[in-house]
């Protein structure tokens, strides 16, 4: 047999001892009671270069897997708190779009609504420009083409996209207040698959609209938002 062989089975041999060790101390957590001349021999690096003895290291590693646990549950409540705050608001917009008289009207209220919103710093309704399309001068509108060279991942995935856009995208959303916004959401105003609208959310926090930001509500904004607009817009 040769020496690169005698090796592997050296490690596969160790490899399987280990995996049984771990696999007894597991069923047998209460092992080292009683061992105290073995738990004197067991050596445990640490990071600072000394050895500590194994109580030290399970005290250790309970706390650390106890700050983990505290995060954890801080970030559920966190996300908890930030669905509740967006039910809120999507229940307002819903009440709002229903009173809406026409597309105008529309626009105006769900750039009110959503601007309300705690964590929503910055709010824009872009419309896509087409024939049956009447509103005030006042509502921004823009060629489909454009829009869909500018932003064609939004267009082509049809979900709310979090993540870093470029500067000249977050100048052309944000008019006059890009600079003081760090993070931003795009969502899709969709109907039947169609992109009508974009709606663009920004926050002054950089961390807030991330790629792990859940998008249920936004994408759900999108789609009721969308619904009410082509309704509007058959009426012409």
């Amino acid at each position: 047999m040769s020496s690169d062989v005698k090796a592997i089975d050296q490690v596969e041999e160790t490899d399987a001892s280990e995996a049984q060790v771990v696999a007894y101390l597991k069923a047998h957590p209460e092992f080292f009671v009683g061992q105290d001349d073995l738990i004197t021999e067991l050596y445990l690096p640490h990071d600072s270069g000394k050895a500590i003895s194994l109580l030290e290291r399970q005290v250790t590693v309970l706390r650390e897997r106890g700050l983990e646990a505290r995060q954890k549950l801080g970030n559920l409540l966190e996300n908890a708190r930030n669905n509740d705050q967006f039910f809120d608001t999507t229940r307002s917009l819903v009440l709002a779009l229903l009173r809406a008289n026409n597309t105008t009207e529309l626009a105006n209220a769900t750039q009110d609504e959503l601007t309300n919103h705690s964590n929503i710093d910055a709010c824009e309704i872009i419309l896509v420009a087409q024939n049956n399309l009447n509103v005030s001068e006042s509502i921004r509108t823009y060629p489909p083409n454009k829009l869909k060279q500018d932003f064609k991942d939004v267009f082509r995935l049809k979900r709310t996209y979090c993540g870093a856009l470029e500067k000249w995208q977050v100048e052309f959303l944000f008019p006059g207040c890009s600079e003081s916004l760090k993070s931003t959401a795009l969502c899709p105003i969709t109907h039947d698959g169609e992109v009508l609208a974009l709606l663009a959310f920004g926050n002054k926090n950089e961390d807030y609209f991330n790629v792990q930001l859940d998008t249920l509500f936004l994408d759900f904004i999108g789609h009721v938002v969308g619904a009410v607009l082509n309704k509007q817009l058959v009426k012409g």
